[in-house]
């Protein structure tokens, strides 16, 4: 039951889709743009960095029923609701001006067209189990974007801030206990 790791993984697979996305437009020179989960000064130095921060958690609507499973040794249970969040976001780049608007340009083409996360692995496994996670971009305002760079200990970059949502398995369960036989005794009562 890993599912607590879930929100590392969506944060390292959107890096991951970020990371193929730069090799494969900017050639060898896209091996050289990092890809950072935190800010730091040097990130600015040519030919640039592109961060990935995770900057908040909500909530979300949807079926919040609990699920029927089956436990290691078959028998029937019940698993608590799910929780349905959905994390957001920044992810701004880093390097010498035009350049850093050329990396955000590429963030933005990435996400649009890759609207869902494309994990591997123990990623999938957790972060893809009830379906996979939409990747939806958000309107970021000035001093929305001002407030989370002056949060986070950074200046400001151009960014674009995006909600991936993604659910939390429940992990109490309950067996299901199934009648597996009923005896009904009809008796005459005299009167």
């Amino acid at each position: 039951m890993d599912q607590y790791r879930v929100i590392k993984h969506i944060t390292l697979t959107l890096g991951s889709m970020l990371e193929a996305s730069l090799v494969e437009a900017l050639g060898p020179a896209g091996k050289k743009v990092r890809v950072a989960y935190e800010y730091s000064p040097e990130l600015k130095k040519s030919p640039g960095s592109i961060t990935i921060c995770q900057v908040g958690l909500q909530g979300r609507g949807g079926n919040t029923d609990r699920e029927y499973d089956r436990d290691t040794q078959g028998r029937e249970i019940f698993r608590n609701p799910p929780l349905l969040l959905k994390s957001r976001y920044l992810i701004s780049a880093w390097a010498p001006a035009p350049e850093d608007q050329e990396l955000l340009g590429l963030v933005l083409r990435t996400f649009h067209d890759h609207r869902e996360l494309e994990a591997e692995g123990d990623a999938d496994r957790t972060a893809a189990y009830d379906g996979r996670p939409g990747i939806e971009l958000e309107n970021l305002s000035f001093n929305d974007h001002k407030d989370l760079c002056g949060l986070l200990g950074m200046p400001l970059a151009p960014s674009a801030a995006y909600w991936v949502d993604f659910v939390v398995q429940g992990a109490t369960t309950t067996t299901i206990k199934r009648v597996r036989e009923r005896v009904m005794d009809f008796k005459k009562i005299d009167g």
